[in-house]
């Protein structure tokens, strides 16, 4: 039987050298370019989960004007709702450590079923500014207008929300 071998070549040295050279160009610029996307994605998910809580906080508080009995402003930063069932609802900035947290204080010490009172945070820290006005004036309410400003954390960047909420419920 005969053998056949193979020739079989590999690379040369300056082969190799060329590569490895080829490499060290490329590489840094693929890492920059992959460190930038990460940063940017970053970013963009950031403003995504704040427009997203904003828009879920917003909801929340058309809904309750909408389903309200009766609908009291406290001061430009607060709000509270009175539904059917004798629960009050208060919107408002909070304080302290949490200024730039909307809260919706749940009061049920007059609702059928009997409860108590309790807080909720509908955003974490993003609202810079709050303004409850009514519409067309506040002895006649027949709908609440509400500026949001939310700012970004990470970027600094400002953003207005505006909205309007018509109770259908009030006489």
């Amino acid at each position: 039987m005969k053998k056949h071998l193979r020739s079989e070549q590999g690379f040369t040295l300056l082969e190799v050298m060329i590569g490895i050279s080829l490499m060290m160009v490329l590489l840094p610029g693929m890492l920059n370019l992959f460190s930038t996307s990460i940063n940017i994605w970053n970013i963009e998910n950031n403003h995504t989960n704040m427009q997203q809580s904003v828009r879920i906080a917003v909801d929340k508080i058309i809904r309750n004007i909408r389903i309200a009995q009766g609908i009291n402003l406290n001061h430009p930063q607060s709000l509270t709702v009175t539904k059917l069932n004798g629960e009050t609802n208060t919107f408002q900035l909070g304080g302290g450590l949490h200024e730039k947290t909307l809260y919706m204080i749940i009061d049920k010490t007059q609702a059928i079923p009997l409860g108590g009172i309790s807080t909720n945070p509908l955003t974490e820290n993003v609202v810079t500014d709050l303004v409850f006005a009514p519409y067309p004036d506040s002895a006649n309410i027949q709908a609440v207008t509400i500026t949001l400003e939310v700012t970004d954390n990470s970027t600094g960047e400002k953003q207005t929300i505006q909205t309007a909420g018509y109770p259908w419920n009030t006489n």
